[in-house]
């Protein structure tokens, strides 16, 4: 018999599942907040320390695998909703630049989005059907160069993400000076065709897969 004011199981699970859900926005939070700022190598422990829960609540919900998942899911519908604007772009050259624009400034504030672009090859797939639908709009109009390959895009901006590990403390705006250099690079009004040949997207898969095994070895020691 439950009298005036006492709580019943139904309203003590909803409680118990409305904590639940409070728990593990806190955990995804203090994770984004922690990844952001301290690369892959952050612990579990710490995680769990920011969000303000238990060792054993983090666990309850999240391996770290799972919470990469997660992160990398988040950061690419924000992506997918500015290639979305920028596909709509009268402007086809506008639109890809400003697309990659938005990507690395994205990355300075986020130290895993290297790293966690280079773990997944489906997270890759995805990303590259993004790059490839932006560029191939910027070359039928003939704004970008002909000989440009989504991958010869993906491996710049990850060397235009290593300049922002490189000088972001003594000069943290130098990434704008080599995405510009990237940018004009790329366009058509370049006469001379490119050396060699793009990595094919296997091969690109290959040594991404190489370098982020290495940068997780490194991230756990």
């Amino acid at each position: 018999m439950y009298g005036p004011g006492m709580a019943t199981d139904e309203d003590t699970a909803r409680c118990q599942r409305g904590d639940a859900r409070e728990n593990r926005e806190r955990i995804l939070t203090a994770a984004g907040h922690a990844f952001a700022e301290d690369g892959l190598s952050v612990s579990l422990i710490e995680i769990a320390r920011r969000a303000g829960v238990g060792n054993a609540t983090l666990h309850r919900n999240f391996t770290k695998e799972q919470l990469l998942d997660e992160l990398y899911a988040d950061w690419f519908a924000r992506r997918q909703a500015v290639a979305e604007q920028a596909l709509a772009d009268p402007d086809p050259w506008h639109g890809l630049a400003s697309f990659l624009e938005d990507v690395v400034t994205d990355g300075t504030r986020n130290r895993a989005v290297g790293p966690l672009f280079a773990i997944r090859s489906e997270w890759r797939d995805r990303f590259r059907c993004l790059i490839k639908a932006l560029l191939t709009r910027a070359q039928d109009s003939g704004a970008a160069r002909r000989d440009l390959a989504p991958e010869d895009i993906t491996l710049c901006l990850l060397g235009v993400a290593r300049t922002m590990a490189i000088t972001g403390e003594s000069s943290p705006d130098q990434w704008r000076r080599h995405l510009t250099i990237l940018l004009d690079g790329m366009k058509s009004q370049h006469p001379d065709r490119l050396p060699g040949l793009a990595l094919s997207p296997d091969q690109l898969d290959l040594d991404l897969c190489q370098w982020s095994s290495q940068v997780l070895r490194n991230s756990s020691t």
